[in-house]
């Protein structure tokens, strides 16, 4: 089975990628307002009634979609215009999160919660339809090269408008109050029309022809699962991830409903954290191509280890621990979104069924979110019964939640050495399943 990977002349591809810069920009612009662990959105859900130990409920959700992405794909893959096919379903992703910000103030309280997993779930399953082929498209689009580089610059270009972003929206929650029912809505309904808008850039990026589009088969799965280089990446990324499939879910709800942080404040956390990232990816890229992926993870271990561990250190009268912790994760984050794309796309061969590969990966990992949501609903309320003060650590429910991920971070580290480095088979040898 093969097919011509690249047909795009320069300037198509250089057109190409500053239209998929300004996709993840207006898109960043989206998911910072209406994700579903976002603070505008955690608020709006607990204004709605959801209980607080509750939201990685909202995670298990977001995860729990992309079953849809597998079963779906044999059939997705047959669809001759993919790229008009990728538009349509990236704008009713927005769509259906407006929609039901709108409904489910005027259901009954027992529904709104419904209402709104429901809508998580179809806006989740949306993309993750689409995220085999978009991933492909511009996997493809990318110059081998300049894969370190140009990721670098998407994290770049998206972080100023993330910023931008996040100072407006907290400063608006501010404003309005976190328990504003309309406040809350208009920002939500603002952040999906940021959402539709980048789903329209898409229509400015050329999609590589194909002399075959290969239809997906279930078992096309055999050969990716053959595929050692890639499944050694994938068993890294789950064990490396692990404290975070279970802990992302309640970083918002540590920020407003423990800490009592302003959204003001927040906002400030997150710009930190964002410029700290600006400022590094450049020279990560750079790093990167040189040294390969694998080296430059090992640096972020500690980091993350560090960065789990200062939450029990913080209290409402002490938020500092919680800010310093942030801004030093940014630098680990930075690492990682350079780094990670880089080595999947080196461990994925240059012909074949290239969106299964993508499609397994995506269905591992975001459904590991989903399990990690579900276990830490449990252990929340497990840890919610102890309590203990050592100086100025105060363990204790989401305290000690938290320093638990910080323990299971520093064995975990040790899954980078599953990634590929500088050189790695995959790219002199596709064949390379034994």
């Amino acid at each position: 089975m093969t097919r011509a990977i690249r047909t795009l002349s320069k300037q198509q591809t250089r057109s190409s990628l500053a239209w998929f810069n300004w996709n993840i920009s207006l898109r960043g612009v989206f998911e910072t307002i209406c994700g579903g662990t976002t603070m505008v959105f955690v608020a709006y859900a607990l204004v709605m009634g959801v209980p607080r130990d509750a939201m990685g409920y909202f995670s298990a959700t977001i995860g729990f979609a992309c079953i849809l992405q597998l079963l779906c794909l044999p059939l997705v893959s047959r669809v001759r215009r993919r790229k008009r096919f990728i538009l349509i379903v990236a704008v009713i992703e927005p769509l259906l999160l407006v929609a039901a910000v709108l409904l489910t103030p005027v259901l009954p309280p027992t529904l709104r919660p419904v209402s709104l997993g429901l809508a998580v779930f179809l806006a989740a399953a949306c993309l993750h339809l689409t995220r085999p082929f978009a991933d492909d498209w511009l996997a493809t689009t990318i110059p081998s090269g300049l894969r370190g580089r140009y990721i670098g610059q998407r994290l770049r270009v998206s972080s100023l408008a993330i910023i931008a972003t996040t100072l407006l929206v907290g400063y608006a929650v501010d404003v309005v109050g976190q328990t504003s029912l309309f406040g809350l809505t208009m920002l939500l309904i603002v952040g999906g029309l940021f959402g539709v808008a980048a789903a329209l850039t898409l229509t400015g990026a050329s999609m590589p022809d194909k002399t075959e589009s290969p239809h997906l088969r279930p078992g096309d799965l055999r050969e990716v699962i053959r595929t050692r280089p890639f499944m050694a990446l994938l068993a890294g990324t789950v064990l490396f991830n692990l404290p975070f499939y279970i802990a992302a879910g309640y970083y918002q709800v540590f920020n407003l409903e423990v800490l009592k942080m302003r959204p003001w404040l927040i906002a400030c956390m997150g710009v930190g954290y964002l410029v700290v990232k600006l400022l590094f990816t450049p020279t990560i890229g750079r790093i990167c191509d040189r040294i390969g992926p694998r080296s430059t993870l090992l640096l972020i271990g500690p980091i993350y280890a560090a960065f789990f561990l200062s939450f029990p250190f913080a209290a409402p009268d002490r938020a500092w621990p919680i800010i310093v912790a942030w801004a030093g994760v940014a630098l680990a984050d930075g690492v990682w979104g350079v780094a990670a794309p880089a080595a999947l796309y080196a461990t994925i061969p240059e012909q074949g069924v290239r969106p299964a590969y993508f499609a397994v990966y995506n269905l591992v990992t975001l459904g590991c979110f989903a399990l990690g949501g579900i276990l830490a609903v449990p252990l929340l309320g497990l840890l919610a019964q102890v309590h203990w003060t050592w100086g100025f650590a105060n363990l204790g429910g989401y305290h000690l939640f938290y320093a638990l991920m910080g323990v299971i971070m520093v064995p975990c580290s040790t899954a980078v050495l599953l990634f590929p480095g500088k050189q790695w088979p995959m790219a002199e040898n596709n064949n390379n399943r034994q």
